[in-house]
């Protein structure tokens, strides 16, 4: 199992559609499931239509009933339309921010298992202690920092924290433009750069549910630049007994047209026609 937490900063929107691709073009031979961890609220109930009843919320609630390990997470589990798997978020902040206390609280393990696991955290914040539980648990952090002075300022602090929580540094990736360069933000903050996130912002409403085909979003920079990303992490990530990297990295290349129809919101078992809902999400008991 391999778990990869991802954050920013202020100003560093893009974390939730962030993490949606890069569970869209995860290895296939690999399982993923993308969590909802935002202490100011989640995304994917209002932007997909699902229940914000299912998810995150009944998991946590669950596992201190029962007082067990938080294991059988399938039946908390909802489906963007593609087949990606996601643990869904509260949307409002104060359920969210009692969601993010009761997960730092908890004895239990969040998810164990053979899974992957990508986990959007959304921006920092000082005293979420639940957010703080799953950024030290990670294998990878991932920060989405803006290359500005301000943004570095408060990147400061937040590549400060992550080593304070996790042991060791964050991987970055640059959201937006501004006066620092590539070079100069991985030294100013003393981690690994791992690309821009393109200026696309087509393929981000394809991501996030609008209509428009699949050939189109397969297309886009943003979703290049996220199989950019995955390759990197995964390279770096631990595998389950007997997948060793060379046959990892030989399966994700022959298999390239496999994984590209593991999109998501296309998701793991994508349809031709629609990388979006295609129509507006219905109404759902939250």
């Amino acid at each position: 199992m391999t778990s990869i937490t991802l954050c920013s900063v202020k100003g560093s929107p893009g974390v939730t559609t962030l993490s949606c691709l890069l569970g869209a073009v995860w290895p296939s031979e690999r399982a993923v499931i993308v969590a909802e961890c935002d202490p100011s609220g989640g995304d994917l109930a209002g932007r997909f239509g699902l229940s914000a009843r299912i998810g995150m919320t009944s998991l946590v609630l669950t596992g201190r009933q029962r007082e067990a390990r938080l294991s059988n997470y399938s039946e908390h589990t909802q489906q963007l339309p593609g087949g990606l798997d996601v643990l869904v978020g509260p949307s409002g902040a104060d359920s969210a921010m009692a969601l993010d206390h009761e997960i730092g609280l908890s004895p239990a393990e969040f998810i164990s298992g053979g899974d992957d696991l990508i986990v959007d955290c959304g921006r920092l914040l000082p005293g979420a202690i639940g957010q703080e539980k799953m950024v030290g648990a990670a294998d990878t952090v991932l920060l989405m920092v803006r290359p500005d002075l301000t943004g570095i300022a408060h990147a400061r602090w937040a590549t400060s924290r992550i080593r304070e929580l996790s042991g060791s540094a964050a991987h970055v990736v640059i959201a937006g433009t501004g006066i620092y360069r590539p070079a100069e933000v991985a030294a100013e903050l003393d981690v690994e750069f791992l690309g821009i996130v393109p200026f696309d912002p087509r393929a981000a409403l394809l991501a996030s549910g609008s209509p428009g085909t699949a050939r189109e979003f397969i297309r886009s920079r943003l979703f290049s630049f996220a199989r950019e990303v995955v390759s990197a992490l995964v390279d770096d990530a631990p595998t389950s007994p007997g997948l060793n990297r060379r046959r990892r990295g030989r399966a994700v290349l022959q298999n390239r047209s496999r994984t590209r129809k593991r999109l998501n919101p296309l998701g793991r078992h994508a349809g031709p026609q629609r990388v979006g809902l295609g129509e507006p999400p219905r109404a759902t008991s939250a």
